[in-house]
């Protein structure tokens, strides 16, 4: 059944209080993109931000009763309410599509990395938000975190490392775009693990990341938005397996290329990486993206792309890392 919504007058104070923390938010990890289109919804499910419009829906017991400095009998609700501003600024805070990349993960795993990194900001920030704000005594409730926000944040701690940090990589996720995830993962991977044997830049750079990438592309990503904390510790445990085996792999290869001098004594270059291998991986449902908000979410399915802020000096055949069986195509946000 799909969410109805109620859009919340200008002049009410619900929305006055709304756009205060809103501004407020976004000053604590600015960005250069704000896709809000000043429409907020009360909905009657989880709502979103609507990636067509730009609209913004809230649950609306959350906005009605939590969005308030006055006192409540309900300071979970009420925290649970600033938690979900935070998520918003998130999503709007960010480009989906990054046309030009080549490690692209367009399909509907980078729409739940991307609800799970929204969580896992939401969470990190929400001490300093709330006291910023006006709210001081509230606490977070990590009791309604979803699959997504626990895998998230493992992957982001599994990445992190003395050269990118947890708040560092934190603050690159926030920036987008949201396609760009998985590549932002794995280039902090390459710079805390494999620095000193992966090249330095350029396309042998981004082969290293695409076979890390895949590694993390695990099926039930779609899904973790809507499970629980334990399916999403689950796949955790499963990506972080498969990351430190690829890790090791990268690490191998790189030490044991043979570099013997050539005739003219000039030193050969060290083996390519291995390309990218298939698995079925991308065979998930298709899902609709933060779904809900009046009007109706429109995700997008453009030809999205991936990187640490690098640019492809040639744009590749296709724009989306997968990973598929034999004539399978991976499913794009919004198909």
């Amino acid at each position: 059944m799909a969410e109805s919504a109620q859009r919340v007058p200008e002049d009410s104070p619900t929305y006055r209080e709304f756009s205060r923390l809103y501004d407020l938010a976004r000053q604590l990890r600015p960005t250069g993109v704000d896709r809000w289109n000043r429409e907020l919804y009360a909905t009657s499910g989880p709502g979103g931000l609507d990636q067509r419009t730009g609209a913004i829906g809230i649950h609306e017991p959350l906005l009605r009763a939590g969005l308030t400095r006055n006192p409540t009998d309900n300071p979970r609700r009420q925290g649970r309410a600033l938690a979900t501003v935070l998520n918003r600024v998130t999503q709007a805070g960010m480009e989906v599509d990054a046309p030009g990349e080549v490690n692209a993960v367009g399909t509907t795993q980078s729409q739940g990395l991307h609800e799970g990194v929204a969580a896992v900001r939401a969470a990190n920030d929400f001490d300093v938000f709330t006291r910023s704000a006006g709210y001081p005594h509230l606490a977070f409730d990590g009791t309604q975190q979803s699959g997504a926000y626990v895998a998230a944040n493992d992957l982001i701690q599994q990445a992190s490392g003395p050269s990118v940090d947890r708040l560092k990589l934190i603050n690159r996720l926030n920036n987008g775009p949201a396609v760009m995830h998985f590549d932002q993962l794995a280039e902090a991977v390459v710079r805390n693990r494999l620095q000193e044997v992966a090249p330095s830049e350029g396309a042998d750079r981004q082969a290293v990341r695409r076979e890390l990438i895949t590694t993390m592309l695990h099926p039930q990503w779609d899904s973790l938005a809507q499970r629980s904390p334990e399916a999403g510790q689950h796949v955790a445990g499963e990506i972080g397996k498969a990351l430190n085996a690829k890790v090791d792999e990268i690490r191998q290869r790189f030490q044991h290329t043979v570099q013997e001098p050539a005739a003219d004594g000039v030193r050969q270059q060290a083996v390519e990486p291995t390309p990218v291998r298939d698995s079925k991986q991308s065979e998930v449902p298709a899902a609709r993206f933060l779904s809900g908000v009046a009007p109706a979410a429109g995700a997008l399915g453009q030809r999205p792309s991936l990187g640490d802020g690098s640019r492809a000096a040639v744009e590749r055949g296709t724009a989306t890392v997968r990973s598929r069986g034999p004539g399978e195509s991976p499913r794009r946000w919004g198909d």
